[in-house]
């Protein structure tokens, strides 16, 4: 009974598996942006500046979007499987 309540292929299991799946991607998208802020253009620093700025600009700010929509997605999931436990409880709660 339990494993059709939280086993493969159910909602929650699908949930959880999305969580982990979001939770690691923003890991990765968090680490390349850290790794774009620390890192420098070149050690001719003045003449590769300017054409490095306008790209490494570009990637932090496509990461930053991305960053924003991951959180988005991983707080949107964590509400759905809190309401599908809660279900639950409301459940057992009734039939106890």
């Amino acid at each position: 009974m339990i494993r059709s309540l939280f086993g493969d292929g159910t909602t929650t299991w699908q949930l959880r598996g999305g969580l982990e799946e979001l939770s690691a991607t923003q890991r990765a998208i968090a680490e390349r942006v850290a790794n774009l802020s620390s890192t420098s253009a070149s050690t001719d620093f003045a003449t590769t500046l300017a054409a490095a700025a306008t790209q490494r600009e570009e990637e932090v700010l496509r990461d930053m979007a991305a960053l924003a929509d991951t959180q988005l997605r991983f707080e949107a999931a964590a509400k759905l499987l809190q309401k599908s436990y809660a279900d639950f409880r409301t459940a057992i709660r009734n039939h106890a």
